[in-house]
């Protein structure tokens, strides 16, 4: 959409919490534009500090707003980013500085990984005022 076309009227529309089996890691914020019901991501992650700049970032009119998640045994990493299927997702692990390559999948997920690490995607869409399990024991569980 050009930006004369459509000024965005950008209101809350609520937020997704990333657990670590049942404890909060972090937020992603979640507002939407109240004219074209077009999504935009903020993500904060405890013990980091905040942006300079707060979201309203854009992601191409034919991806939709994901949270990648890595998870290994002490914490939990996200991000929020746009994604469609048949998209390569490149992710360098924070604490290991392992690289993955993730493609996205017809179901808007990736293909599991996991080694020391467990990777996930979730759309944002789908958790707007709900949690997100990222937690490396529950994870493990669920298989």
């Amino acid at each position: 959409m050009s930006e004369g076309a459509h000024k965005h009227e950008i209101v809350l529309a609520g937020m997704v919490n990333v657990n670590r089996d049942n404890y909060l890691q972090g937020v992603v914020d979640v507002w939407v534009c109240r004219g074209c019901k077009r999504l935009f991501c903020d993500d904060k992650r405890y013990g980091e500090p905040l942006k300079a700049s707060v979201g309203f970032e854009e992601v191409p009119d034919d991806e939709q707003w994901g949270i990648l998640t890595c998870t290994d045994i002490k914490g939990v990493y996200m991000k929020s980013l746009g994604v469609k299927p048949g998209k390569t997702l490149s992710h360098t692990c924070p604490k290991t500085g392992t690289q993955h390559e993730f493609v996205v999948l017809s179901d808007w997920t990736i293909e599991p990984d996991d080694g020391d690490t467990v990777h996930r995607l979730f759309l944002v869409k789908d958790h707007i005022n709900k949690a997100i399990e990222a937690g490396f024991y529950k994870l493990r569980m669920m298989k």
